[in-house]
């Protein structure tokens, strides 16, 4: 043996059911519970995440354009170069722009894009650039929440479209297991 005891002969137990032994080992029961939970905490997460996304496109739909093309344009530029590290990929893909491997990076592709966009797509594209970073919020518990505040404004139903959002998913999750099972053969 190497270490403290070096030289001396030191009984080890092999059976990993051992509690003496092995006190820290979780049953499979345990195991499968926590994993259970952690399935049911990602659930949850996962439709809060989806509800505000869907909170999000419904008041960019309902937007109007307040300010002409050119300050809507320097006022987009502006925000576009200055995202943070997390926001320009999540931009990008809200907006389909994929940056390959040898071209520019997504928030240039991205400025590129927005060149195009009408005044009506230029407010919506800054109120979802004010918008990202409470629309990615886990917690709703927060009593300032701005994409909630927003939602009142544009008369958007929020408990409404939560509820559209855990119907579908539980449908997909239908689908999923109806699949797998019919997957399965028989033996």
């Amino acid at each position: 043996m190497d270490g403290g005891k070096r030289g001396q002969v030191v009984k080890v137990c092999a059976d990993p059911a051992c509690r003496i032994h092995h006190p820290n080992t979780p049953s499979p029961q345990q195991v499968e519970r926590e994993r259970a939970e952690e399935r049911k905490r990602i659930e949850k997460e996962k439709l809060a995440i989806t509800t505000r996304h869907r909170i999000l496109a419904t008041i960019l739909q309902r937007v109007s354009a307040p300010l002409k093309k050119a300050d809507l344009l320097a006022v987009a530029h502006y925000l576009i170069g200055h995202l943070s590290y997390g926001q320009g990929p999540a931009l990008a893909k809200r907006h389909k722009v994929e940056a390959k491997k040898d071209s520019a990076s997504a928030q240039e592709l991205l400025a590129k894009q927005v060149s195009k966009f009408d005044d009506a797509e230029l407010c919506k594209l800054l109120l979802e650039i004010s918008l990202l970073d409470s629309a990615y919020q886990r917690s709703t518990a927060s009593r300032d929440d701005v994409l909630l505040d927003t939602a009142k404004r544009y008369r958007v139903d929020s408990e409404k479209l939560g509820k559209a959002v855990a119907e579908e998913l539980a449908l997909k999750q239908g689908k999923k297991m109806n699949k797998s099972k019919t997957n399965k053969k028989p033996a």
